[in-house]
């Protein structure tokens, strides 16, 4: 394995590895973890709905996992990473803004913005097999 593509494997564990510690709290534990994030008590339905977006963290972060065994296929998957780093990266800092979130969650939108600028690093200098 050449040491470029070996780079690229690590980042992309160390981004699955970064929404399974994300995501995993929020799926398992999603009371626990909405009061963390946001401020006030919360409606059911909004711990149901966070639950639902800890599960989503986690498929995206088994998206990662699997450019990490190959990153020279599934390049849609790192589109769809960026998409979804873009939102946690302009809604966190909202919800906190707006008072609705504790400043605590502006720590994994700035983490999400640098793995999202990796991203589309990949994207422009990695070129795909042809």
């Amino acid at each position: 394995m050449d040491n470029t593509r070996l780079r690229w494997t690590v980042f992309f564990v160390l981004a699955a590895a970064f929404n399974f510690s994300m995501g995993g709290p929020i799926f398992f534990a999603p009371a626990w973890s909405y009061s963390v994030a946001y401020v006030g008590p919360p409606d059911p339905a909004a711990i149901r709905f966070w639950g639902d977006f800890g599960y989503a963290v986690l498929l995206i972060g088994l998206g990662y996992a699997i450019i990490a065994l190959d990153v020279d296929r599934n390049r849609g998957i790192v589109w769809l990473g960026i998409v979804a780093k873009l939102f946690d990266m302009i809604v966190l800092p909202l919800r906190w803004l707006e008072g609705l979130a504790h400043p605590l969650v502006v720590i994994p939108a700035a983490i999400d913005g640098a793995f999202c600028l990796g991203f589309v690093w990949f994207l422009l200098r990695r070129r795909p097999l042809k």
